[in-house]
């Protein structure tokens, strides 16, 4: 399966006092890609079909195995219902890396092969 990188990073930043970063994905391609949020923001996947968004398993010491509570699940065309991203505690300041794949989802079956790599990295919240 092909998958992307994404990067979680613990910081102080509240997701509801966070503006949510969006990512259109149009044809099997993520954009922008990569994208850069902080620990604990939402994140808008805003498709032109159904896909399914696929989180690898990982070995994090002391995190989250995948950054969401829900994995995989389903992002649906036409809404915009936010998926808030969360890190490790123990991440340097470059951040964790988490994998991930879209597949295309027919009559509600995700279809293969899976999409190209897009990619999110997650850095230290803004302190102060």
């Amino acid at each position: 399966m092909l998958t992307g990188v994404m990067m979680g990073m613990v910081g102080c930043n509240k997701a509801n006092n966070a503006t949510a970063t969006r990512i259109q994905i149009i044809n099997c391609i993520a954009t922008p890609d990569p994208v850069s949020v902080h620990d604990q923001d939402p994140v808008i996947w805003i498709p032109d079909v159904d896909y399914q968004v696929t989180f690898v398993l990982t070995n994090t010491p002391n995190g989250p195995a995948v950054p969401v509570s829900s994995n995989p699940f389903v992002v649906k065309a036409g809404t915009t219902v936010p998926q808030i991203i969360h890190g490790p505690s123990n991440c340097s300041t470059a951040g964790c890396y988490y994998k991930y794949g879209l597949n295309k989802m027919s009559n509600g079956v995700p279809v293969s092969p899976p999409c190209i790599d897009p990619g999110i990295r997650v850095v230290p919240a803004a302190t102060g």
